[in-house]
């Protein structure tokens, strides 16, 4: 559920990870997109799932497989004012 009352937060890249969502296939970058997208306004997507080993669902992952490639998206949503 997205709360839309609330601004949405602004998201920020680490490293090349903007590059290298680029570098995946339409489809993958289109899942990840809402996926970020659902975060910035406050809500989860379905099939994110928190990452093992970082405390709880502060960090979270989207898996997407693509023909016989498997792409992973992972993102905080620890911060109060952004992704």
């Amino acid at each position: 559920m997205v709360d839309e009352s609330k601004p949405e937060k602004p998201l920020f890249w680490i490293g090349r990870s903007y590059d290298d969502l680029l570098d995946c296939p339409e489809e993958v970058r289109r899942t990840f997109g809402f996926a970020l997208g659902l975060a910035q306004q406050g809500g989860k997507f379905v099939d994110a799932k928190p990452l093992k080993g970082f405390g709880g669902a502060g960090v979270l992952e989207v898996v997407e497989d693509w023909q016989s490639d498997t792409f992973r998206c992972v993102y905080s949503v620890r911060f109060a004012g952004a992704v």
